[in-house]
């Protein structure tokens, strides 16, 4: 694959924990250790000295498209990536990027993974008010999708592809790039007595769409089988009144002594937390990919997801991981209480570590970023 100029642009802060930021750094990473020339367009440099950094102010505003151009002038790319971005900021920079060849990653549409304050005890009610809340956003896309504003769009599982393409984007013009993964690794020991009872943890922002609630809900039928039970939350609260609710949850069902939430960890305190774990909990209504998912699955040895982004592809075919649906906490304690209730072979992590290999890989990632880079320059070629 012969070299290129690249420049990759994001309206999500590079001060982010995890999400895009992380998958951004794996691309920039891997684009310049390819050989290619790359720059980033965001709030902070990524990437290190080797990515010529443009800044762009986020959140983003009318001055986008200028502080865009800026970086065209100067970067001259031979492919723009727009890795993250509004609806409003698209539309303002789809203009200056037409005849260019660029793409577009799509992580999530309106109203799925948006965020509301309100209804977090009723279930139906909160997601009807998001979806009154979101609907002009949603419309927005659907106008992108459907008038071919965007040459190509980039998801990360099925889930976000079909909800692409029911928005109007062209089939042709949508492709799934599954996130990449790190090998698993055998998970050592949980450094604690030998009677204290099992830690489960689940590594995500503190939001409704997280489902965390649905975890705290699991936990008097889990504290029934195993006395001693801790539910460890890690993640930066991203809605203040999610987190007041979860602190209610816990209490009105006895739960509060035994959950904890972190955030601000460093990324050694992180992977400290991880080898503690022993069993791995992802309650997510919602989710475009799930990295937090799939980092996971490479430290500790036993998982539980529900049904949303990539994750029942990622715990296909794996014993020690098990896929319930999304807003089921009976079913989340049931799949914990069985997975607990045995210890995982001593080979169970080299084999996972092939089985995402074979399925997942960082390596796969950038064979088809390059494939879709070689593509939408031949399309532009052919626009001229």
């Amino acid at each position: 694959m012969s070299s290129r100029r690249v420049l990759v642009v994001s309206d999500v802060s590079g001060w982010m924990a995890g999400g895009v930021p992380a998958e951004t750094r794996h691309l920039l990473a891997g684009l310049v250790a390819r050989g290619h020339a790359v720059g980033y367009a965001g709030d902070v440099p990524l990437g290190g000295a080797e990515v010529a950094h443009f800044a762009i102010d986020v959140p983003t505003h009318s001055g986008l498209p200028t502080q865009l151009q800026a970086a065209l002038d100067r970067f001259r790319p031979d492919v723009v990536h727009v890795m993250a971005m509004g609806s409003r900021g698209l539309a303002r920079i789809a203009p200056i990027l037409e005849g260019l060849p660029w793409l577009c990653t799509c992580h999530s549409v309106p109203p799925h993974e948006r965020k509301i304050g309100i209804f977090h005890a009723h279930e139906r009610l909160h997601y009807a008010a998001r979806a009154l809340r979101f609907a002009a956003n949603a419309l927005a896309w659907r106008w992108l999708f459907a008038g071919g504003s965007i040459p190509h769009v980039v998801v990360h599982s099925a889930f976000v592809h079909d909800v692409v393409i029911r928005y109007g984007a062209a089939p042709e013009r949508v492709t799934t790039v599954p996130l990449g993964a790190d090998p698993p690794q055998a998970a050592p020991a949980p450094a604690r007595a030998a009677a204290s009872g099992p830690i489960l943890l689940t590594v995500a922002g503190v939001a409704h769409t997280k489902g965390q609630h649905d975890a705290i809900a699991a936990l008097p039928a889990i504290a029934e089988r195993c006395p001693d039970v801790r539910y460890v939350m890690v993640g930066e609260v991203r809605d203040a009144s999610y987190a007041a609710f979860l602190d209610r949850l816990a209490e009105r069902l006895g739960v509060a002594p035994r959950v904890q939430r972190l955030q601000g960890l460093t990324q050694s305190e992180l992977a400290s937390t991880l080898r503690e774990a022993d069993l791995y909990l992802q309650p997510s209504h919602e989710e475009g990919f799930c990295l937090a998912f799939i980092e996971a699955a490479a430290v500790v040895p036993r998982l539980v997801g529900s049904a949303t982004g990539a994750i029942a592809s990622i715990a296909a075919d794996d014993p020690d991981m098990r896929v319930v649906p999304a807003r089921a906490p009976a079913l989340l304690a049931g799949a914990a209480l069985e997975l607990l209730g045995r210890a995982p072979d001593a080979d169970a992590m080299r084999r996972r570590a092939q089985r995402l290999q074979d399925r997942f890989s960082w390596s796969r990632y950038l064979d088809a970023h390059e494939t879709l880079y070689a593509r939408v320059g031949t399309a532009a070629s052919r626009r001229r």
